[in-house]
């Protein structure tokens, strides 16, 4: 009787230490998602889809031949693609309301104005001030540039120009920040090189940026240095 006694403090006693020892489990903390953003600190690979339209485009008369001929011109002046070649051949963003290609190649003749501007955007890309952007439009043709009304001396004309847009078209707020930091950068930039690399830079309500090497000027939505962001010192 005694010994069953015990027997069941035993068992009793060695429950509760059971009990008592237990561990709890505990739901780890969840960290609240953050939005995607980009980093405009440090070059990012971005792969890009060539678009069908650009390879209908190709076949067409002998496009093919023509973008090798200047790929290669370009190549041989030392210009190292740092875009794909069908942002490069875009002609202009209104082309469709204009009745004309959406890819174009320029004359022979203007080839080698495109060699200072295509040098200057490899080394802004190079030392890091340009990542995440898109090519809009390069050379437009006079008849083109008169129907999307650009400038009548426009440097697109003379295939001295591009347009691009950094970051993606539609934005999100975090990445609209990144984007002001980069247009400060690319202003900062103007003004302490730019007249080395005889830079003309535009910078548009729309998100459009321009730039050239064909005078070392700065405008803005009114086309004049008034309204650009880079018209005050950026220390």
């Amino acid at each position: 009787m005694k010994k069953s006694n015990v027997t069941l403090g035993l068992i009793v006693i060695s429950l509760g230490i059971c009990s008592c020892t237990t561990p709890t489990h505990q739901q780890p903390v969840q960290k609240k998602p953050q939005p995607p953003r980009f980093n405009v600190l440090h070059p990012i690979k971005i792969k890009k889809i060539t678009p069908v339209s650009y390879y209908v485009w190709l076949e067409k008369q002998n496009n093919h031949q023509r973008v090798k001929a200047y790929k290669d011109f370009l190549s041989s002046q030392g210009v190292t693609m740092v875009a794909p070649d069908f942002e490069l051949f875009r002609s202009a963003r209104g082309w469709e309301e204009c009745h004309y290609d959406q890819y174009d190649i320029p004359d022979q003749s203007v080839w080698v104005n495109a060699v200072p501007t295509l040098k200057l955007l490899q080394k802004l890309v190079n030392i890091g001030i340009l990542t995440d952007f898109e090519l809009t439009s390069a050379y437009r043709s006079p008849l083109l540039n008169a129907c999307v009304g650009g400038a009548k001396e426009s440097s697109h004309m003379q295939n001295a120009a591009v347009d691009f847009r950094i970051g993606p078209e539609f934005p999100t707020s975090f990445e609209e920040t990144d984007i002001a930091d980069t247009k400060i950068k690319l202003c900062k930039f103007w003004q302490t090189e730019g007249a080395k690399y005889n830079m003309g830079l535009g910078v548009y309500s729309t998100g459009q940026i321009h730039i050239d090497t064909k005078g070392f000027r700065t405008w803005g939505p009114d086309h004049t240095w008034h309204s650009s962001i880079c018209g005050e010192k950026i220390p």
